[in-house]
């Protein structure tokens, strides 16, 4: 999994001797990556984020579950395109 907050990776790396708040949440992610070959949490920078940090921003302006199965959102288009070489998503 990638996240651009580094305090995040830096709490999964120290979780099991953390009393940090969100610990509890830290322990079940344990329990659910147990079904997974390999699981990891890295930082990546925000520019390297785009599109995932463009549906977060979305996300905190709906008030109803979107999904997307056939179409890209027009929102990502862009940031995709400029993410992805090639436009291999198209």
């Amino acid at each position: 999994m990638e996240t651009d907050s580094l305090e995040i990776v830096n709490l999964w790396n120290t979780h099991r001797n953390s009393r940090s708040i969100v610990a509890p949440v830290f322990f079940e992610i344990d329990e659910l990556a147990d079904i997974f070959h390999s699981f990891v949490i890295q930082h990546v920078s925000r520019s390297a984020n785009g599109p995932t940090h463009l549906c977060a921003q979305r996300a905190c302006n709906v008030s109803v579950t979107k999904s997307w199965l056939s179409e890209t959102p027009s929102f990502l288009v862009s940031s995709l395109m400029a993410d992805c070489p090639a436009n291999t998503f198209v």
